[in-house]
């Protein structure tokens, strides 16, 4: 729960504003005494916030770059095998794995990608 002085307003998240309609609830209780507190304020619903990461644009392009910059002879040629469509050498065509296998291998094979920006 936030209250925003400047435009006389409680603000309550979806969860909050959920909680806050269970008559007796904590959140109830905390409504209440804000509005209380606050005469003439409205309770508005706001949307909570979502926190980006450095995977969140992480993207086939960026994996290609990543592995092509800083990946050993062998990932090079696992990620090669994995990303694109190919024939054995028993001529069985084998489709690129889906972006999402690509992704997980991509963050076992190179962890410390998480920790710094893309």
């Amino acid at each position: 729960m936030k209250i925003d002085f400047a435009c006389s307003v409680i603000e309550l998240t979806k969860a909050e504003m959920k909680e806050a309609q269970k008559y007796g609830s904590e959140m109830y209780k905390e409504l209440m005494n804000a509005r209380r507190d606050n005469p003439g304020f409205r309770v508005v619903e706001i949307k909570a916030k979502k926190f980006k990461t450095p995977l969140d644009k992480l993207n086939m392009a960026t994996i290609k770059a990543y592995v092509k910059a800083h990946g050993s002879p062998d990932q090079k040629n696992e990620f090669l095998v994995i990303s694109t469509p190919h024939y054995t050498e028993d001529d069985v065509y084998i489709e690129a794995k889906p972006f999402v296998e690509i992704k997980k291998w991509f963050l076992a094979k190179f962890p410390k990608y998480c920790r710094k920006s893309p």
